[in-house]
């Protein structure tokens, strides 16, 4: 969650690599049905989908209440 947006064009095929350094994480954008699986420290995991919709999406962590501490961050697609 070190990007605040991502920004991809409509059709492009998108490819998230999560990488933890700390903690338990995901990442998940409900729109597009797309998430990662949970992973630890030192871990990584990815999850790759079509952005296939325009409009703005919010991408963030569902473990416990990352979220509401700011776990989060904005998929722009044009």
């Amino acid at each position: 969650f070190s990007l605040p947006e991502i920004r991809v064009k409509k059709g492009d095929t998108v490819k998230i690599e999560l990488k933890n350094t700390e903690g338990f994480h995901d990442w998940v954008v409900d729109e597009f049905e797309a998430a990662t699986k949970r992973i630890s420290a030192g871990q990584s995991a990815s999850v790759e989908f079509v952005a296939d919709k325009t409009g703005v999406f919010e991408y963030y962590c569902s473990v416990g209440d990352h979220r509401a501490k700011g776990m989060m961050g904005k998929l722009i697609v044009e």
